[in-house]
């Protein structure tokens, strides 16, 4: 990352426009120090949801009750689901419309990881699945509180010219916060309290270097405007008519996502159904899996974000990745061995790190108000990872059984749908009409 300083008299780029004002207002400078801390932020945020989410979660409730385990835990996320469905929009709503003298990020960024740790660490004390799902459905709202309000910043502070190279970075956090968190889990232990505590811990001394030393205006009422019922019911509504190319980038993504989640999902399944591994021979494999799809999610998201500000385009790039993803999908789908399924994860990363550090540029373009209601904006976009995380288990099984013979699933079937659904994502996205 490469600091850059902004012009505030030169209005050329109307996106820009709005980073220069934030510039002017604050004074703060968007060079690297920033960025880095940005990013680390983001990794922060997400490793204090994501390592429950992934690791600590499902063990807890295997903890509590092992006989019931799998829909116990099918219980509780699908409350933590819920949850985040109604949280990005309508939290991200409220950061817009915020006249708090301490901002309208700051405050929802460290009150959300503050209030999101608790929660989490809150279920390593837990002894019921109710108190499970309490604590999981306070977190998700606390930590999307968080995430919202961050990935507000990226319409609104950084630069144009910056945007493909910040997103690139975006694009890798979770991935990273994933290993991290799982490293930390198996550092600490999974006894007691602290496979919760340490990754949460981890996570707060990340964001806050961040979110404290971030400079904002605080904004009058008459500016941001009025919170009653009828503006927070419009966190949930877009015009897509009035807004064609924001549409357009949300369904590209819904159908991109829901593909990519029909093939993190059910791996494992394959893995035992199709390729022989058992329950108690698949964890290495996986973990192998997962270090192949973070080495290349990593490398492609930083290097699509770096040529599309050296180009300075970004759908090209969205589409091709999209449309790789979907030759992935065809690869997985007819799979017969260990070395073409790692095939099949390293080119899944590759477009997944593509299509991640790219289309969060690709979206601040086509935002609808990144002026007033960039947190309202962001926080409905990121609907089309939350949902697809919903949907794809439960329409995965319907997949699996079309041309099913007897007890075999078809994941032939499963995976060919997702490649479908990805060159219909590509599609959409081509209609965009910004580069």
């Amino acid at each position: 990352m490469i600091a850059a300083a902004i012009d505030p008299s030169n209005d050329v780029d109307e996106a820009d426009s709005v980073p220069a004002k934030h510039m002017r207002l604050t004074g703060q400078i968007i060079g690297t120090g920033f960025m880095v801390r940005y990013v680390l932020a983001l990794v922060g945020v997400y490793i204090a949801v994501l390592t429950p989410a992934s690791v600590t979660l499902a063990i807890r409730v295997g903890q509590i009750n092992p006989d019931g385990k799998a829909a116990s835990l099918a219980f509780v996320a699908s409350f933590g689901a819920a949850a985040a469905l109604v949280a990005n929009p309508l939290l991200g709503s409220l950061s817009d419309h915020s006249t708090l003298r301490w901002g309208q990020r700051r405050p929802f960024i460290i009150g959300g990881v503050l209030l999101g740790v608790l929660a989490v660490i809150g279920i390593g004390f837990a002894r019921s699945i109710g108190e499970i799902a309490f604590g999981w459905v306070f977190a998700q709202l606390a930590f999307n509180a968080a995430s919202t309000a961050l990935v507000a910043i990226l319409p609104e502070r950084i630069p144009m010219q910056m945007r493909g190279r910040v997103a690139g970075f975006m694009g890798m956090t979770a991935q990273v916060a994933m290993l991290s968190g799982t490293a930390i889990t198996q550092f600490v232990g999974t006894s007691g309290y602290g496979m919760f505590f340490w990754p949460s811990i981890v996570g707060v001394m990340l964001t806050l270097p961040f979110a404290t030393t971030l400079r904002e205006h605080p904004r009058s009422r008459a500016q941001v405007g009025t919170i009653n019922l009828r503006t927070l019911a419009g966190s949930f509504w877009i015009n897509p008519i009035k807004h064609r190319d924001f549409a357009l980038a949300w369904l590209g993504r819904f159908f991109v996502w829901f593909a990519n989640m029909s093939l993190l999902n059910f791996k494992t399944y394959f893995l035992i159904d199709r390729l022989g591994y058992s329950t108690a021979t698949v964890a290495p494999v996986l973990t192998t899996a997962m270090l192949i799809m973070a080495v290349s999610i990593t490398c492609s998201s930083i290097f699509g974000g770096w040529i599309s500000d050296r180009t300075g385009r970004r759908k090209i790039y969205v589409v091709s990745a999209s449309l790789l993803f979907a030759c992935t999908m065809a690869i997985v789908a007819h799979a017969t061995t260990l070395p073409g399924f790692f095939v099949a994860i390293a080119l899944a990363g590759v477009a997944t790190g593509l299509y991640m550090g790219v289309d969060y540029a690709l979206v601040a373009q086509v935002l609808p108000d990144n002026k007033d209601q960039a947190a309202k904006g962001m926080g409905f976009f990121n609907l089309t990872s939350t949902i697809p995380q919903t949907l794809a288990p439960v329409l995965g099984p319907v997949l699996l059984s079309i041309g099913a013979s007897g007890r075999t699933d078809n994941y032939t079937a499963l995976f060919l749908a997702g490649a479908i659904f990805a060159v219909i994502g590509a599609s959409l996205t081509q209609l965009i009409r910004t580069n």
